[in-house]
This record gives structure tokens, C-alpha cells and sequence, in this order.
């Protein structure tokens, strides 16, 4: 966790909760992230898009860092930390892939790390142990910059694939329709 989140959120919605900081207007939906996307960061002066995936040991550097090395490495306790709004992540029961989000729907505020990749600007989401509905299917989840009521809801399988993007990503699948039919 978290190796995939979504984004639909509308800019009135941030801009009530940073309303110090300029949001852009043109926020796209984008429905399936994945680490080395840009991804939506907000810090004390600016919401700005950059790196998922900060420089690490790897080559593919690190998307997420636990909250337990940030406390203790050197490092990474130096990064500055930053917000990552989000509708959504997911996380997988096998090969079937759950959107966890707010029941209220409310944006989740993720907690980052800014960090750089390649000497540009990056972030690194802070993961903890998983709690409530995500503990059954990972033992790790992003914190949370505020205590959320959240929801598991089985997706659309499509989501396993990277290349695909949509709003019909979130549409149950087709064996969980014919479930609740029966």
C-alpha cells in the first residue's frame, strides 16, 4: 500500500480546505494513478503536480515510505511533509481490486513526503499500519491527515491494468452485479 489512488476532486472542494493556498481550476479526473504519475501535492505556499516516487535505493526509486522509518531515518525525517488529496485508493482482495474511500465522500488527505527524483520535485506517501476496512486486505495504508469513516467497494477488474483510465473503472464488476441480483 498505497500503489494506487484516484483523483476526482473538485477544485471548490480543496480550495474551502486550503484557502491560503491557489488551487488550479482544471483539476482532471484521473482514476487510476500509479507511482511515477504526477500526483497532486499541497504544502504551506502551493498545490503543484509532481513526481509519485521519490529517489531511493532502487531504480525506481520509493512511492511510499513507512511512517515508522520516517520517524527514524535521518533522511527521511528531514523531508518536508505535504499533502496528497485523493477520492480514493485501492487495494486488492486477490485479483479484484477495492476503492477505499471517505463514506461521506469527502477528498482523503493523504500524508507525503517531498522528496526529489532526479533533482526534480517528488513525493512519497507515508503508510501505517492498516486499520478498520483495509486491514483485511493489506497490512499497510496511507495515513490519513484527518479520521475518516471509510468503505470498501469492489471495481471494475480493469483497474489491474496501468494503461486503463475512466470514470467506468469505479463501476462494480460484472460477477459482484449479478451477486447482488440474486
Amino acid at each position: 500500500m498505497c500503489g494506487r489512488i484516484g483523483f476526482d476532486v473538485r477544485p471548490g472542494e480543496l480550495a474551502a480546505r486550503f484557502p491560503n493556498i491557489r488551487i488550479p481550476e482544471d483539476l482532471p479526473p484521473r482514476y487510476n494513478i500509479a507511482p511515477s504519475q504526477p500526483i497532486l501535492t499541497i504544502d504551506t505556499t502551493q498545490a503543484r503536480f509532481v513526481r509519485w516516487g521519490v529517489d531511493g535505493r532502487s531504480e525506481t526509486g520509493h512511492f511510499n515510505i513507512r511512517e515508522e522509518t520516517a520517524a527514524t531515518n535521518t533522511y527521511y525525517g528531514s523531508l518536508p511533509r505535504v499533502v496528497v488529496p485523493a477520492s480514493h485508493f485501492y487495494e486488492w482482495n486477490g485479483r479484484q481490486p477495492l476503492m477505499i474511500r471517505r463514506r461521506d465522500r469527502v477528498p482523503l488527505l493523504l500524508a507525503g513526503l517531498q522528496g526529489t527524483w532526479q533533482g526534480q520535485p517528488a513525493v512519497a506517501i507515508i503508510t501505517t499500519v492498516a486499520a478498520g476496512v483495509v486491514a483485511p486486505f493489506h497490512h499497510r495504508m496511507p495515513v490519513l491527515h484527518e479520521a475518516a469513516d471509510l468503505e470498501a467497494i469492489p471495481v471494475s477488474r480493469l483497474v489491474n491494468d496501468v494503461r486503463n483510465e475512466g470514470p467506468h473503472l469505479l463501476e462494480p464488476p460484472t460477477e459482484y452485479q449479478l451477486n447482488l441480483l440474486s
